[in-house]
């Protein structure tokens, strides 16, 4: 719980011992919690959770303006359970749901500036195989958005920079689950994300006179270019710029100016797995290419890329789908660390196409994905770690995550400690996954081979 959380909840819980209080004294305190109130639903917003202690306060102004006393006993106990009640309900909410903050994680060497960025391709139109995914329309130009984080001196604190937009990505989290899943979630009960507090600003002044090695982000099937903003805050403090790339049609939805695009389908919708991960890949090169020529367009954004981005020191980082995606690209393009999270590489031995690593590269499993299918007898990504990877004529270093399910790589479990307990989370403890997660990829982006001494929860999979 933040700040305001525990002020509310104290002031709600006071109202309990009203009776025992002057009126001067009730109106003093009521006075103070409609205060606090109206400070919190301006400065942060209106939260589901709080519904019961705001019917609380309307109570309690009630009683307090007509000067109501009731002389019988079970009337004051009724009263006195539901205000117990209220306020407990609302607690385990705020609990269970908090508001996420995605934050540098201590140890930063540098502030974080954001920006969002729309990129209009006009000589490639949306390809095949992201319009049977999604609500894309077929000849359409293809749009992406990209998150790019940098290096700033400037003194910040955490910003709500979704809360504005018309996509909450909370409400679509829940749509996607119900409808790949069957699932019957109220949509309500993730609408709060829209308030997810980021350690980063917009309109930061970059780092003068020092350039910062490119980490590009490629998320996984029906990911979102936020999901790993937890680990790319971290790594944007430490010195990297950072481009996190929306694959439209395939994210789990993009809130482009145009409307938003959303995913419909599962890897049953799509034709062909492997295409899919190539045009994740010229998703990459198109979305490189606009930001490597971006010094003869003057907008927000070029000063800071010009200034900051090193485009001669690449390197890449995805999860899931999006390693097939930057597999592809690293094959082509030179870079210098690649960071694969759970990938998702079989579709390349099903497409009987090649997977060639061309530099050093970090993979990272979970422990559910490392323990293989049970119930299938198909090639697991493990053995194909095994049997071709680790193979390759590459420095090449495999871990799995103790304890982990597919999504401890992304910030799932900040969302609700109830998450642990679904297939979306491993045991794990979001704390742990992300503090390993940061310390994986910070030492694979120095060059540095990461140490499992360093964790229980880190586990090498080459030995």
């Amino acid at each position: 719980m933040d700040f305001f959380d525990i002020v509310i909840i104290g002031l709600s819980a006071g109202t309990l011992f009203f009776q025992r209080f002057s009126l001067l004294t009730q109106r003093i305190l009521l006075s103070t919690f409609f205060i606090t109130i109206i400070t919190h639903i301006i400065f942060v917003g209106v939260r589901w959770q709080y519904y019961l202690i705001y019917a609380l306060f309307i109570t309690k102004s009630i009683i307090t303006i007509f000067e109501y006393r009731s002389t019988k006993k079970f009337i004051r106990a009724l009263i006195s359970i539901k205000t117990i009640s209220f306020v407990i309900i609302s607690a385990g909410l705020l609990y269970i749901f908090p508001v996420p903050t995605f934050g540098t994680g201590g140890d930063a060497l540098y502030s974080v500036g954001y920006s969002e960025e729309l990129l209009i391709i006009e000589d490639r139109n949306n390809p095949t195989e992201f319009v049977e995914l999604s609500n894309l329309k077929e000849n359409s130009n293809r749009e992406l958005l990209v998150d790019v984080y940098y290096p700033s001196n400037e003194e910040i604190s955490s910003n709500q920079i979704f809360r504005s937009k018309e996509g909450n990505w909370g409400t679509y989290i829940v749509r996607y689950l119900n409808r790949t899943w069957g699932l019957s979630l109220p949509e309500f009960i993730l609408q709060h994300l829209k308030l997810s507090q980021f350690e980063v600003q917009q309109n930061l002044m970059p780092v003068e006179d020092k350039k910062f090695p490119v980490l590009i982000y490629s998320h996984g099937w029906a990911g979102e270019k936020i999901f790993a903003s937890d680990q790319l805050i971290h790594l944007a403090s430490k010195g990297y710029v950072i481009f996190s790339i929306d694959h439209t049609g395939l994210a789990m939805f993009t809130n482009l100016p145009s409307g938003i695009i959303f995913n419909t389908g599962s890897t049953e919708n799509s034709s062909n797995i492997h295409s899919v991960m190539y045009e994740m890949k010229n998703d990459i090169e198109d979305t490189m290419n606009y930001f490597i020529n971006l010094s003869s367009v003057e907008l927000p954004i070029t000063n800071i890329v010009r200034t900051t981005a090193d485009f001669t020191n690449i390197s890449t980082m995805a999860h899931s789908t999006g390693a097939g995606a930057v597999v592809e690209f690293c094959a082509v393009n030179t870079c210098q660390n690649m960071i694969l999270q759970d990938p998702f590489l079989t579709p390349f031995v099903d497409a009987g196409k090649e997977i060639q690593l061309r530099n050093k590269t970090d993979v990272i499993y979970s422990e559910d994905w490392f323990n293989g299918y049970t119930d299938s007898e198909e090639l697991t990504e493990i053995e194909l770690y095994r049997t071709l990877l680790s193979k390759q004529d590459v420095e090449i270093h495999g871990y799995y995550l103790k304890d982990s399910k597919h999504y401890d790589f992304v910030a799932f479990g900040s969302i609700s400690s109830l998450t642990k307990y679904t297939f979306l989370k491993g045991a794990i403890n979001y704390e742990d996954s992300l503090n390993v997660n940061n310390y994986f990829n910070s030492s694979a982006l120095r060059g540095e081979i990461p140490n499992e001494e360093y964790s229980p929860y880190l586990v090498s999979v080459d030995q």
